[in-house]
């Protein structure tokens, strides 16, 4: 099996030179491509592999991050090939009624419209020691952003942001970088997926599943903090969804990213099962909440 890994799907716009997309045009030659080459599993035979453990020959479709474009541009292109796909939705900004981006879109914003030296000199002057995770991560550090092909100072601004940043820390300094360089209530707007585009997108057949709440990475958190970020993305979900399958998704997804806490929250929540990011294809085996994903830009 092999599952693929998409965030956003859109045309270029020359507000933001430097997001990192992946061209409509080019999701749907991967579809032909993906199509002629293995076939589609369907959801059933999704399931079914997930229950025994085996996993069988073919492509599952994943959609990170619940973004409009997931509803406006691949909704259309799978009805049309009837093919289905799980969409992974993280869920505080429904609650927020100020139209903020979560941090990490905020970050993807900011990083591909402006330089990241100069945001990183913005911030470096009301940052020390004090205010950095102990170094959890950094043993794994070689594993960050592996897959990813980034000028040194993004890299340095989306490690800092993302994983050594202390999370009472990271909030207000983002909030400082929005609210000078970004129109957010306007990004709001056009970023994500309303709550009756969810229902609509379930009910073609889709699974959504939790990304849990605030998209924030979970080995960094206890394991109380783990089970409110998680249990908080599948009630808010839960309210308006079936979710006849809970399926999750876990953030940033590296191995990294989660521990064997996670796991026995989400085995203990009765989760169906999990997808993380290794960008390798799925093996033989298949281990309920570690599935293997492939990054969509492989192709």
């Amino acid at each position: 099996m092999k599952a693929i890994m998409y965030h956003y799907i859109r045309r270029f716009d020359k507000e933001y030179p430097g997001f990192r997309f992946l061209d409509v045009d080019n999701f749907v030659r991967q579809l032909d491509y993906f199509q002629d080459r293995w076939g589609f599993l369907t959801k059933e035979e999704f399931l079914e592999s997930i229950d025994t453990g085996v996993s069988r020959s073919g492509v599952v479709l994943t959609f990170d991050d619940g973004f409009k474009e997931h509803y406006d541009t691949v909704l259309p292109l799978l009805k049309e090939r009837g093919l289905w796909g799980l969409f992974y939705i993280p869920t505080a900004h429904y609650t927020n009624e100020k139209k903020e981006l979560l941090d990490v879109h905020r970050i993807h914003y900011l990083v591909s419209k402006y330089d990241s030296a100069m945001l990183l000199n913005e911030i470096n002057h009301n940052i020390d020691s004090s205010m950095i995770e102990p170094e959890r991560l950094r043993d794994r550090e070689s594993e960050l952003y592996l897959n990813q092909t980034n000028e040194d100072s993004v890299l340095q601004f989306k490690k800092l942001m993302n994983y050594y940043l202390k999370y009472e820390h990271k909030k207000p300094i983002l909030d400082f970088l929005a609210n000078k360089y970004l129109t957010e209530a306007q990004i709001y707007d056009k970023l994500y997926l309303t709550i009756e585009e969810l229902q609509e997108i379930e009910n073609h057949g889709n699974i959504v599943g939790a990304h849990t709440h605030n998209h924030k990475v979970l080995s960094r958190l206890n394991t109380v903090d783990q089970k409110e970020e998680i249990d908080n993305s599948f009630l808010f979900l839960n309210s308006f969804l079936n979710m006849d399958v809970k399926s999750f998704c876990y953030p940033y997804g590296t191995a990294a990213t989660f521990n064997t806490d996670t796991i026995k929250i989400l085995s203990d929540l009765k989760v169906h099962h999990a997808f993380m990011f290794t960008n390798t294809e799925c093996g033989q085996t298949l281990h309920r909440y570690q599935i293997e994903r492939i990054d969509c830009n492989r192709f």
